[in-house]
């Protein structure tokens, strides 16, 4: 992961400890993973799970689920990490950061010069 936003400037890693989130989320999500398959190959299989298989496909899915959704959790828990924490002016962003909008899309909007939020464009 980048260390910042190539395109407003954000810092991913605004304080010392926050990928701790991204890595309870990454946790939770494998854990939920691991159970499914275990409840679903148990509940498929009854009266006689086949225990060794079941053994073998939620101890592959504890190794490969987090190391997928690594790239993902991250995301995410910045993204929460944001609604919890919003962005101050010390940080080199500005609070109201948004993506300017097409050319070609300014006169869609009604002609009248704003940005469809009632602000100039």
């Amino acid at each position: 992961m980048a260390p910042a936003c190539p395109t407003c400037g954000l810092v991913f890693a605004r304080a010392p400890g926050q990928w701790l989130g991204s890595w309870f989320l990454n946790v939770c999500v494998t854990q939920m993973v691991v159970v499914l398959i275990l409840i679903v190959g148990v509940g498929v299989t009854w009266p006689d799970p086949p225990v060794p298989a079941l053994a073998v496909a939620a101890g592959l899915a504890a190794i490969g689920v987090p190391l997928a959704f690594f790239p993902w959790s991250r995301t995410i828990w910045t993204a929460i990490d944001l609604v919890m924490t919003p962005l101050g002016f010390d940080e080199g962003v500005a609070p109201g950061f948004e993506l300017e909008l097409e050319a070609g899309h300014r006169d869609d909007e009604g002609g009248d010069g704003r940005d469809g939020h009632g602000r100039a464009a």
